[in-house]
């Protein structure tokens, strides 16, 4: 690295006066960083390159544009990029997951609507509290049947669990995480019986 590019306010600097050695000290100072961070949260080693590459080539772009106005906040803000992109990807893949579920309840619905659909969410609803009472984490628990079994707004959740706004995301992202993962390890136990 040019020691003319070691802190972040030269590499800002050097950015957005167009000189390409500021960018190469940029991607050489921060990717090793970044790519820990996303594998930390569990991302394999290929995504965990392209949600890094994607993240850099962002806050470049920003950098480029002199939209980043505190130089000594880019690795803050660089993580941030990286986190975010990788909590839009989970987001779809819940959503894609989500929709196929739509599908086979729209597919199976037939003139007694109410009565069926009725029907599917009492027999989803035990099989969700068999599978709540599966998770190992208590906490995990309690959110999630918070949430989802008694339809509590977040609000009151983050004031019966003495939780921010901002711990309440996190908290509940990682228990759907873990609870995904329960899911699917059961799903050839889990029967649709109707």
């Amino acid at each position: 690295m040019s020691p003319k590019y070691e802190t972040c306010s030269d590499i800002v600097a050097g950015i957005q006066e167009g000189d390409r050695r500021a960018e190469a000290a940029f991607v050489k100072k921060y990717r090793q960083p970044v790519m820990y961070l996303l594998e930390k949260r569990a991302v394999d080693r290929e995504r965990a390159q392209d949600l890094a590459h994607d993240a850099m080539w962002i806050v470049l772009q920003k950098l480029r544009g002199r939209s980043i106005k505190e130089p000594d906040k880019l690795s803050s803000y660089l993580y941030k990029t990286a986190i975010n992109l990788h909590i839009g990807e989970v987001r779809k893949e819940v959503r894609h997951n989500t929709k196929s579920d739509s599908d086979l309840i729209e597919m199976l619905s037939g003139p007694d609507d109410d009565q069926y659909l009725s029907l599917i969410r009492e027999r989803t609803g035990d099989t969700l509290k068999r599978l709540f009472e599966e998770l190992n984490n208590d906490r995990d628990r309690e959110i999630l049947i918070l949430c989802y079994l008694e339809e509590r707004d977040k609000e009151e959740i983050c004031e019966k669990l003495k939780l921010s706004h901002r711990h309440f995301d996190r908290v509940i992202f990682r228990a759907r995480t873990r609870f995904r993962e329960l899911v699917i390890g059961n799903q050839e136990e889990i029967p649709l019986e109707l």
